[in-house]
């Protein structure tokens, strides 16, 4: 890695401390992560390792990437353990890799898929008439694989990093350029986590003794996630999926990468796929991939992206749609919105800008936080912007992908707050935290940072949000004079904990409207207050959320929601849309009419605010 890429700190090296995300991670952690874990087991999650530990085979009723949810569990749980040790949950992820490992050693080589070996084990990596598409056998290994990096980064044992590794050795061994097999992942998340497989045995010295004797050449699993996205729409001697709904763009396999421009296909699996794109561009140089990510990027953002930070419209294939399309009753999946906020995450280090953690925080405080109702233990699968009042969050799914993806998202969150190089520290979160590292340290406490360069001169990038009003900083008291970059403040010096730096800028209510060509918002607005969208719910507003928007509606925030007057006069409230759904509180309602004409937005701009 070049001394100067911009990096983000490991979940140890940094907590937050912020008055909302504090007790809000402690109640995920303490009662979300072990609810998870409890449904798993009861639902029977695990028991595919089971049977392949115990040679019974020809009966499986789980679905085929159950695997990878025990793993993307496992990822979150070890996050959470690095930042607070906690004895039983060592003891409780001991028992799983026992089994994970008992399971591995009885098939030999490496492989872990539960469901195709004890159903079909002909069809490894979708061959012989399996489908990769549906098998989900990469999509498994690779949650195998981060999981197992978490957990000896929590805990420095090596057991589940074993089992990741021989399963990465006996992939990059079979797939890859001919004579090896042809294959693409079918779901993506294995790009992404062999580019960390890499990046953990590069820079952690301490695993060169384990590396030898585990046969780890960490260029290797670099060299495959090149080979995952360079061989996209290459269907040489590769089975493609034979289901119709399912073609090669579901997968984001119908170009090469690096000719890709547009969003397509399933939404979780394309966020998914820029993750690890922008990932192995980061690693890798390549120039190519930043510009087929840069214009994805702008195609969802300024076409396919709604109000909540939610992608993928399409119900039927969970999916993008044409641009522009963005109904209110889209389908909106949790995890691709927490897929997006992965993707923009990765490219800020690739090509730092704030306006990547603009879209990071609107998916993160509308559709993410929805997901999840406030006792922890109930979720959205879908996130619609529209509800007569049938709506329900579930205690568990079919498809139970969101809570494991949540945990995910949430253990890492206060590594998204700052990342660094050896001469730059960007703040992107204005979120209350402590950062720890051997480059440098930070306090940020009520938008007072102090910062410890460690005796070097360091530039200072601190996010201007797009939201922002009045943003001002002063150093010791002293205004300073706004240098703005690529959507930061910056500041330069050599700086210690005696200097303080005020961050000031006020976050208001404000009217939003949308491109006209977005048909269902045509003549409508919504109302945001920072990077949080407002909804009505009916129980707030005399049983009905049928209202329209005064001219000038006194927009002013009141015990957390925003209060406005309605065209005829009467006072309107608006909730979180994060909070809707707690209360059988009935309709629920995002865009409203609107008692005068709207103006147009900024040509490119898909969201904007109504200027006063």
């Amino acid at each position: 890695m070049s001394n100067q890429k911009t990096m983000r700190p490991q979940v140890r090296e940094v907590s937050l401390q912020d008055a909302f995300w504090k007790p809000y991670l402690a109640k995920i952690r303490s009662v979300t992560m072990p609810y998870v874990f409890d449904k798993l087991e009861e639902k029977r999650y695990f028991s595919g390792f089971v049977k392949v530990r115990d040679g019974i085979f020809g009966d499986f009723d789980r679905v085929p990437f159950c695997d990878g949810l025990v793993f993307e569990s496992m990822r979150g749980a070890c996050d959470f353990l690095a930042q607070e040790y906690d004895a039983d949950l060592d003891k409780r992820l001991d028992g799983y890799v026992e089994l994970v490992q008992a399971a591995q050693d009885a098939v030999g080589d490496g492989y872990i898929c539960t469901k195709v070996t004890c159903l079909t084990p002909d069809w490894r990596w979708g061959r012989n008439g399996g489908d990769i598409v549906i098998q989900h056998d990469l999509y498994n290994q690779g949650a195998l694989v981060e999981a197992a990096i978490s957990h000896y980064l929590a805990t420095k044992k090596t057991t589940l990093l074993a089992c990741a590794v021989r399963s990465a050795n006996l992939i990059c061994r079979e797939m890859g350029e001919p004579p090896k097999l042809n294959v693409i992942p079918g779901h993506s998340l294995p790009e992404e986590a062999f580019v960390k497989l890499y990046r953990l045995f590069r820079d952690h010295r301490e695993l060169d003794t384990f590396a030898r004797e585990n046969g780890v050449n960490c260029e290797d699993y670099l060299e495959m996630a090149r080979f995952w996205y360079d061989n996209r729409g290459n269907y040489t001697d590769r089975d493609l999926c034979r289901d119709p709904r399912f073609p090669p763009r579901y997968n984001q396999d119908h170009l090469p990468f690096a000719k890709q421009r547009t969003a397509e296909g399933h939404a979780v699996r394309a966020a998914l796929c820029y993750t690890g794109a922008a990932m192995v561009a980061y690693e890798a140089d390549r120039s190519d991939y930043k510009e087929a990510l840069d214009e994805i990027w702008e195609n969802i953002v300024n076409r396919k992206l709604h109000i909540t930070g939610g992608i993928g419209t399409r119900h039927d294939i969970e999916g993008f749609d044409v641009d522009f399309n963005l109904p209110h009753d889209a389908y909106l999946e949790t995890c691709a919105a927490i897929g997006l906020a992965f993707f923009n995450g990765e490219m800020a280090l690739l090509s730092p800008h704030g306006k990547y953690f603009d879209v990071f925080e609107r998916s993160l405080y509308n559709n993410v936080l929805a997901a999840v109702g406030e006792d922890g233990t109930h979720f959205f699968y879908q996130n619609p912007l529209i509800s007569d009042g049938n709506v329900e969050r579930w205690d568990w799914h079919g498809c139970p992908c969101c809570p494991p993806m949540l945990l995910k998202l949430f253990s890492s969150l206060a590594t998204y707050v700052y990342a660094y190089s050896p001469d730059t520290l960007y703040l992107n979160l204005h979120l209350d935290s402590k950062l720890d590292t051997e480059t440098v340290a930070a306090t940020l406490n009520e938008g007072k940072l102090r910062v410890d360069s460690k005796g070097k001169e360091m530039t200072l990038c601190l996010r201007v949000p797009a939201y922002a009003k009045k943003f001002a900083l002063s150093v010791n008291g002293v205004p300073q004079a706004l240098k703005i970059e690529n959507g930061y403040a910056v500041l330069r010096g050599i700086w210690t904990t005696d200097t303080e730096i005020s961050i000031d800028f006020e976050a208001l209510p404000q009217l939003i409207v949308s491109d006209p060509r977005v048909e269902a918002n045509r003549d409508l607005v919504a109302v945001t207050c920072g990077p949080k969208l407002y909804c009505a719910e009916a129980i707030d507003n005399n049983g009905s959320v049928g209202f329209t928007v005064a001219q000038n509606p006194s927009l002013s925030i009141s015990g957390g929601n925003v209060v406005g007057k309605t065209a005829d006069g009467s006072e309107f409230t608006l909730i979180p849309y994060y909070r809707w759904c707690n209360r059988h509180g009935g309709a629920m309602q995002v865009w409203f009419p609107y008692a005068a004409s709207l103006p147009t937005p900024t040509e490119g701009i898909l969201y904007q605010e109504i200027k006063k």
